[in-house]
């Protein structure tokens, strides 16, 4: 009975560590998928001073002149964030990598913007071991953020490491886009 109940353990915990990608045409009959999305708006588990910054950022940015005020494009200040994670053969989130920017527009041009990015570990077995990518550009009318980030998690011997990749763009406009992948 205890070695039965202790290879139940060993296959809890097993579970808890894999984490193998799919891709989206086909994913595997058994397996984790990577998980990512992206919302308007600061985080939800974005650190406090993630959003201390963030929110300085937003704070009075409307700079509307009479000129600015009869254009019908977008003016003002948005943030938005995308994520990229695992979730093991259970179901249960192993972590997530998030990356969040925040600009402002005047109409004309995108005069302020930030990156911020960070990890997000639910899994015992797992860490994150740094940003090991990094790349900001754009030009007046658009920026886009990429980073990337280096996951580890061993148990029992087996390990296994993961390097989530997350791209953002924000326009002029107020729209955005993101992509991420390994």
């Amino acid at each position: 009975m205890f070695r039965t109940a202790r290879w139940g353990i060993v296959a809890t915990f097993a579970a808890l560590l894999l984490a193998t990608p799919a891709t989206a045409k086909s994913p595997p009959a058994e397996g984790p998928l990577p998980v990512q999305g992206s919302a308007e708006g600061i985080a939800p588990s974005a650190p406090e001073a993630v959003r201390a910054r963030i929110t300085k950022l937003l704070t009075g940015a409307d700079t509307r002149t009479a000129q600015l005020a009869a254009r019908t494009s977008w003016i003002g200040c948005r943030t938005v964030y995308a994520w990229r994670g695992y979730n093991n053969p259970l179901g249960m989130n192993l972590f997530r990598y998030f990356e969040q920017v925040a600009w402002c527009s005047n109409g004309f041009g995108i005069y302020s913007w930030s990156r911020e990015r960070w990890a997000d570990i639910s899994a015992p077995g797992w860490r994150f071991d740094g940003h090991i990518g990094s790349s900001l550009g754009g030009n007046a009318t658009q920026k886009t953020a990429w980073t990337q980030g280096s996951f580890s998690g061993c148990m029992f011997g087996f390990c296994q490491t993961k390097v989530p990749w997350i791209s953002l763009t924000v326009r002029v406009d107020g729209s955005f886009g993101w992509n991420t992948g390994d």
